[in-house]
């Protein structure tokens, strides 16, 4: 049924945009093949892979700190990411590109929050979360500063990118984005019951057999590269891994060979949905989806804490 779903989404954004094509225009015109494979298809599937990813993130960060609230935005890895972004994009004569600030940026927060984990020991997940958060305002407050010191085009730039947004994207951004998405789910899945045993403690699952801080260390460091390619290409998107796993667990329950695929599909069709929405709402200008995974997003996350949404409790 996921899948439908998302296939439907997926047809709708090829289809409508500032223009709307039809099934007919698709096999009547070479000019229109041409905008759809060439602009529309790859963006569409880029938005399935960054919907993927931001989810199945979240999804895996939440269980490594058993709690809910925990995502690649709290944790302040986002946060991270996009202050090493920006300082790319301010500097004039900056040595690394924007993604492999953005993925420097990501490391340097897990690392943060990896050695203070070692410093607090077992059961600190709660003032890791509270680091994270604290970690995330200090970097806005440094991305604001930049904005501040910049000029009008800098500002613009970095401004416009930071609401988050889905671009165009060729074939080498797809096959990469691809990778690294590929590797964090095949390593997820094949460990499925390591993650399920570490929802009940480090300690039982240690007992029954789990390296846990391999088991953390390498989950870090590859959710923090995705973490990093993700803002690199598309800015800051909220929410997402946030509200989507939430979801996911109740409709297919705690097991991470079920919720981690569930949290993938539901992820990509909330930001290829609104991705499309950005499209078509004021055409032929383009609201960022960021914008309105936040819409969506806030409201929702509200109503699944008034519900009382304890999942790991």
């Amino acid at each position: 049924m996921g899948v439908l779903a998302l296939l439907l989404s997926c047809l709708l954004a090829v289809m409508y945009g500032a223009s709307r094509v039809s099934l007919a225009d698709i096999f009547a015109s070479s000019d229109v093949r041409l905008v759809i494979l060439e602009l529309r298809l790859p963006r569409v599937l880029f938005a399935v892979l960054v919907g993927g990813a931001l989810a199945s993130v979240g999804a895996v960060y939440q269980t490594l700190f058993r709690n809910p609230l925990a995502s690649p935005f709290t944790l302040g890895v986002s946060s991270g990411a996009a202050l090493g972004a920006s300082l790319s994009l301010v500097a004039a004569h900056s040595p690394l590109g924007v993604a492999s600030s953005a993925m420097l940026g990501a490391l340097a927060s897990i690392m943060l929050i990896m050695g203070i984990s070692r410093r607090l020991g077992e059961g600190a997940g709660d003032s890791l979360l509270l680091v994270g958060v604290v970690f995330s305002f200090l970097c806005s407050s440094i991305l604001m500063m930049l904005q501040y010191v910049s000029d009008y085009s800098q500002l613009f730039r970095v401004t416009r990118w930071m609401m988050g947004g889905i671009p165009a994207v060729g074939t080498l951004d797809l096959a990469l984005g691809g990778s690294l998405v590929a590797i964090f789910l095949v390593y997820v899945l094949v460990r499925h019951r390591e993650f399920d045993l570490v929802l009940f403690g480090d300690d039982v699952a240690s007992v029954k057999g789990v390296a846990v801080s391999s088991l953390y260390y390498t989950t870090f460091i590859l959710s923090s590269l995705i973490v990093g390619w993700v803002v690199s290409q598309c800015g800051v998107i909220g929410f997402v891994g946030i509200v989507v796993p939430a979801c996911a667990r109740l409709v297919v329950g705690l097991r991470h060979k079920v919720v981690v695929p569930f949290s993938f599909l539901l992820g990509a069709i909330l930001v290829v949905i609104c991705d499309l929405l950005g499209r078509i709402v004021r055409p032929p200008f383009e609201v960022p989806a960021g914008i309105f995974t936040a819409i969506v997003g806030g409201p929702v996350f509200i109503l699944l804490v008034v519900l009382g949404y304890r999942r790991f409790r």
